[in-house]
């Protein structure tokens, strides 16, 4: 939470307020900060929005996808695997939504109000150079093509708002250090990345409001590293991790949908924003 800085708190945009005591949270982690986030909802999301939106079979991108459309949104989704795609969003379940191969992203980014940027190859494997190699390009390249169609649309139908996912990586790793929105980029081959992908998005039309929201580890229990890690404890097969002092920052899958789903339409939302609580790791999930 420390994270976010103090402009969080008149900026974030969930129609409630949270605290630490209110969330559910296993007795092995402990919160760094108690501070009180209080959130308020500043724009009008009843307007009804045409949404591009890459990486939206991704854990973020499907929830997001989901809410969009739900509230009656048009959604275009911007894909590689069309086949992927029809599966996570079949026609009867998801009438009206738009599945788009990359030779149409052209098109169906002119005329949609924001776009939203979640492309990228997932980080939780084994880093072989040809991976790291396709992390880093999977992000730069989406990125840029997606800027590169923007800012080539006709004004009237080019977009108006970028919101663009990056990571907490920027920053850097560190067991003691506070980052926030100032914070200088770390050294590290996840900081090299993040710089790259993030000077990418800020090539994109100066008329275009551009939100660049770093985010750190989601949880959710449908997929992202909860998933990953909650069968190995059902197995019993969990245990501490090093000295246990360790921390990470981490959001709610929801609660990232949330702050995306704001910065859509909220004009406040420009740059760069951190989106997690700080999380200690200090024993066995048993």
């Amino acid at each position: 939470m420390e994270a976010l800085s103090n402009r969080v708190t008149t900026t974030l945009t969930w129609s409630n307020s949270i605290s630490t005591s209110s969330l559910q949270i296993p007795q092995v982690f402990s919160i760094r900060c108690t501070q009180r986030l209080r959130v308020c909802c500043a724009s009008d999301q009843s307007q009804k929005m045409t949404v591009s939106v890459t990486g939206a079979t991704g854990f973020i991108g499907k929830r997001l996808v989901q809410r969009l459309h739900a509230d009656k949104h048009s959604v275009r989704v911007l894909t590689r695997s069309r086949s992927k795609a029809q599966l996570i969003f079949p026609v009867k379940e998801f009438p009206g939504i738009l599945i788009a191969e990359e030779k149409d992203w052209r098109d169906c980014i002119q005329g949609s109000n924001p776009v939203v940027n979640l492309a990228g190859l997932p980080i939780s494997t084994r880093w072989s150079p040809e991976i790291k190699k396709e992390i880093k390009q999977s992000r730069i390249k989406v990125t840029s093509k997606v800027v590169d169609f923007i800012n080539g649309s006709p004004e009237g139908v080019r977009p108006t708002v970028l919101v663009s996912a990056t990571a907490v990586g920027y920053y850097g790793s560190s067991e003691t250090q506070i980052f926030d929105e100032r914070s200088p980029s770390g050294n590290d081959y996840l900081a090299e990345v993040c710089r790259e992908w993030e000077a990418t998005a800020f090539k994109v039309n100066k008329d275009v409001r551009l939100a660049l929201i770093r985010i750190g580890v989601v949880l959710g229990k449908d997929g992202g590293a909860l998933a990953k890690m909650i069968p190995l404890f059902m197995m019993f097969a969990g245990g501490p991790l090093g000295s246990g002092q360790q921390w990470f920052s981490w959001i709610h899958l929801d609660d990232i949908v949330n702050l995306i789903y704001e910065a859509l339409t909220n004009p406040s939302y420009k740059e760069t924003w951190n989106s997690n609580w700080v999380l200690y790791f200090y024993e066995s999930v048993v």
